[in-house]
């Protein structure tokens, strides 16, 4: 769906400016009614983010980055709703709607330990571990992971996928070992020492999980994935 274009822009209000980057500028929206339709994505805020004119082919391929990644299924990501749109207070920037935006009544964290002890700590471990098993598995990698983590509960969402890439996109079409070992490196240096041992045993137990369902992973994927729980 077309957010802008089609009119679904006009059931939200409210823009709070929530920061900006190399890519561009993120505002969110909140809806003005409570019913906000049929569609799932009117129940709650959406995020808008424009474009830099500099930036635009890397916020559309940021959309299509998020769209592949909810193809497949990859759990704690944001999703880009519909397609990028038209920037029309000037010409040669986009936008792109996103969905959801997180809020939590303890605060948002980028750090699991500053998530509260115990059973939230081992959640934000799980959805660490589950978001980069399910793009090493939809062949997706990007080194500048940005969680959002809610403090008291440990869910995570990943945002801001301007610098993903597929790992077969170098000129001779194989995989990008320095890219897989750098996007693993910071998805593990989110984790704390102390949960060490609960997420090499959890990250085993989904790489095990997702090869029974029939995925092959790359050669050079399953040895970095190895190499990290033979460490």
């Amino acid at each position: 769906e077309n957010v802008e274009n089609n009119g679904q822009l006009s059931y939200f209000g409210d823009p709070v400016f929530l920061g900006s980057g190399g890519s561009g500028a993120v505002f969110s929206f909140s809806p003005k009614y409570a019913s906000g339709g049929s569609d799932s994505n009117m129940n709650g805020k959406i995020a808008i983010k424009v474009s830099w004119k500099r930036s635009r082919s890397t916020v559309e391929k940021e959309c299509q980055i998020l769209r592949t990644l909810e193809k497949s299924g990859v759990p704690h990501v944001e999703k880009c709703i519909g397609p990028p749109n038209e920037y029309r207070f000037e010409d040669g920037r986009v936008i792109i709607a996103l969905s959801p935006v997180v809020e939590s009544p303890r605060g948002i964290t980028t750090s699991i330990q500053d998530v509260d002890s115990g059973n939230a700590q081992q959640i934000a471990v799980k959805c660490v571990v589950e978001t980069m098993v399910g793009m090493l598995r939809a062949n997706i990698i990007t080194l500048d992971v940005q969680p959002l983590i809610e403090m008291n509960t440990g869910k995570v969402l990943f945002i801001d996928f301007t610098e993903a890439r597929n790992i077969f996109e170098g000129s001779d079409g194989s995989a990008d070992a320095a890219g897989i070992v750098g996007f693993c490196s910071e998805m593990m240096a989110l984790i704390p020492e102390s949960l060490r041992d609960f997420t090499i045993s959890y990250l085993k137990e989904r790489v095990e999980s997702v090869e029974m369902e029939g995925v092959v992973f790359d050669n050079v994927v399953k040895n970095v994935l190895e190499s990290i729980w033979n460490d």
